[in-house]
């Protein structure tokens, strides 16, 4: 299984590092490609959108397995993770997690069991 992930304030890339994964391809623009399976890490943008860049690279990107979120529940609960549901829906794939910020050592531990069950 790869991995993917789009971080802006760097609370998604320090989750994807805390979970171990070390060879994640991190969408700069959407341009990138990826061949085979693979998890996506996303923030959600704005009022509970899907980050434009995630959006390119998901339409390009056939293999979308499963979706991790994060989000601020201070900053944003009635859209908190919306990204994350949103990706789930169009593409009819589970939901690993959807994290505070940066989440717990709890929900870390919680992604590596899903992710170890997927591959």
């Amino acid at each position: 299984m790869k991995f993917v992930y789009a971080s802006r304030m760097g609370h998604v890339e320090g989750i994807v590092k805390r979970v171990g994964i070390e060879d994640a391809l991190k969408i700069q623009d959407g341009t990138e490609k990826i061949d085979g399976d693979y998890v996506i890490f996303t923030y959600t943008d704005g009022k509970g959108i899907i980050p434009k860049i995630v959006e390119d690279f998901l339409d390009a990107n056939p293999g979308v397995k499963a979706v991790v979120g994060s989000g601020s529940m201070e900053r944003h609960a009635d859209t908190f993770n919306f990204a994350a549901e949103k990706i789930a829906e169009k593409y009819d794939v589970p939901i690993l997690a959807k994290l505070d910020m940066d989440g717990t050592e709890y929900d870390i531990k919680e992604i590596k069991t899903k992710l170890s069950s997927l591959k």
